[in-house]
């Protein structure tokens, strides 16, 4: 049997994350929270693990959040990780100039469990591609 909030949420009365007696303020607050955490998260496991990429002659297109595409010039070694899955491109909070970091495929794994939108392009098996699929 659904619980009254179950049925809400389904309706679309109301979000999935609203917690009983909460004020908009107090859930804005308590999301940008968990947000802040998650992005603190994925900072600590993505710095010591970025691999450092130099301009190639290949051009490789990813997507932000906002659905705006992005390039990465490339060499051919990166290229070729990226479409087989042993690479991935993740979100790295905090680095204005460019913040997306090209991770290896463990690193991609970690970053999906914490917060599966921060990875933006990751060919995870041959069917499943996350990040490319454009709206």
């Amino acid at each position: 049997m659904q619980s009254l909030k179950d049925k809400l949420v389904q309706a679309g009365v109301i979000s999935a994350d609203r917690v009983a007696g909460e004020s908009e303020e107090q859930r804005s607050r308590r999301l940008n929270k968990e947000m802040a955490e998650r992005r603190a998260q994925i900072k600590a496991l993505i710095a010591p693990a970025a691999i450092e990429t130099t301009i190639g002659e290949h051009v490789f297109f990813f997507t932000t959040r906002s659905k705006k595409m992005r390039r990465l010039v490339i060499e051919e070694d990166v290229k070729l990780g990226l479409e087989e899955g042993r690479l991935a491109v993740v979100e790295f909070p905090d680095k204005p100039d460019f913040p997306w970091a090209v991770v290896p495929r463990a690193i991609a794994e970690k970053a999906l469990k914490i917060d599966p939108v921060a990875v933006r392009f990751y060919v995870r098996s041959q069917g499943e591609i996350l990040g490319a699929v454009a709206d």
